[in-house]
């Protein structure tokens, strides 16, 4: 049998320290790789659902919770900043949107902004007929009742006729996005159960698409719920401005304004796939927590 001698069992002691040390840096070069790679993936998942990975092509208004002043999110209680003036400036027009009757406690812990019901509204100071004949509405929202009339947006009202565009929501119909005319009008109206299932309390992702080839449609968290082909042609008319939060004059049996809370409102100055509202829905459910 062969006896080790003093010297090889220290060259042996080194042999080992050596392959120790080395083992422990590979994997201590392997960690870092993986945990470099699992950072890397979990920066592109949040980097997908950034305000910039909307869809902009179009843009021409956006009132952001997360973004309502020039600085990012603030608690402003006259205006709400057109952030579309950051993602497309070439299309975003300057115009003020001007908070009427809030307070700066309007301004929620989950960045949207409370309406009453009562008196609440945002005049953005567009008149309609500014967004074209091809639009695209989308709004995550939050609302609270839907007893008489509540109005998200639109202001249908003309010198002297009721005409233009606009959307509410009702125990008695349903919900209701339509446009007027001469002596007609033409909408998409939901089923009374989806409004109370699927709208009342819980907050939504709602689009709507108005085109002057006589169509209008109607979305859901992404999903189409209802398209319609009008018999008259949609044309925004002058002097109807563009309020959200109110969509006619009250009454004593209609509010017509909005209650709840609003987190986001675009406008797109064309109208939008069924894809790119798709992803605009993935990117409002990340950023506004929504539910299935």
């Amino acid at each position: 049998m062969r006896r080790i001698t003093r010297k090889g069992r220290r060259k042996r002691k080194q042999i080992i320290i050596i392959s120790s040390i080395c083992l422990l840096l590979c994997l201590c070069v392997g960690y870092a790789a993986f945990g470099t790679q699992l950072s890397i993936r979990a920066k592109g998942n949040i980097k997908e659902y950034e305000i910039d990975n909307y869809i902009v092509d179009g843009l021409f208004a956006m009132y952001d919770g997360i973004e309502n002043t020039a600085d990012g999110h603030g608690v402003p209680i006259d205006n709400w900043y057109n952030k579309a003036l950051d993602l497309n400036p070439t299309i975003a027009s300057t115009a003020k949107s001007t908070l009427i009757n809030f307070m700066a406690n309007n301004w929620t812990d989950d960045n949207g902004l409370l309406f009453n019901g009562v008196d609440n509204m945002v005049d953005t100071g567009y008149l309609q007929e500014e967004l074209g004949q091809e639009i695209t509405l989308s709004f995550v929202v939050y609302t609270t009742s839907v007893d008489s009339y509540y109005g998200y947006f639109g202001y249908h009202q003309g010198p002297s006729v009721n005409k233009g565009m606009s959307m509410q929501f009702n125990s008695t119909d349903g919900g209701a996005f339509s446009y007027y005319g001469e002596s007609s009008n033409c909408g998409v109206h939901v089923d009374k159960t989806i409004t109370d299932e699927k709208i009342l309390n819980k907050k939504v992702n709602i689009t709507a698409i108005l085109s002057a080839k006589n169509r209008i449609a109607l979305y859901l968290n992404g999903e189409k719920i209802d398209d319609n082909e009008c018999t008259i042609a949609f044309e925004p008319y002058p002097n109807s401005n563009f309020i959200i939060g109110k969509t006619y004059e009250p009454s004593t049996t209609t509010k017509r304004y909005f209650q709840g809370t609003m987190y986001n409102f675009m406008v797109y100055k064309r109208v939008l796939t069924d894809e790119e509202i798709s992803k605009n829905y993935k990117v409002n459910k990340a950023r506004y927590d929504l539910g299935e």
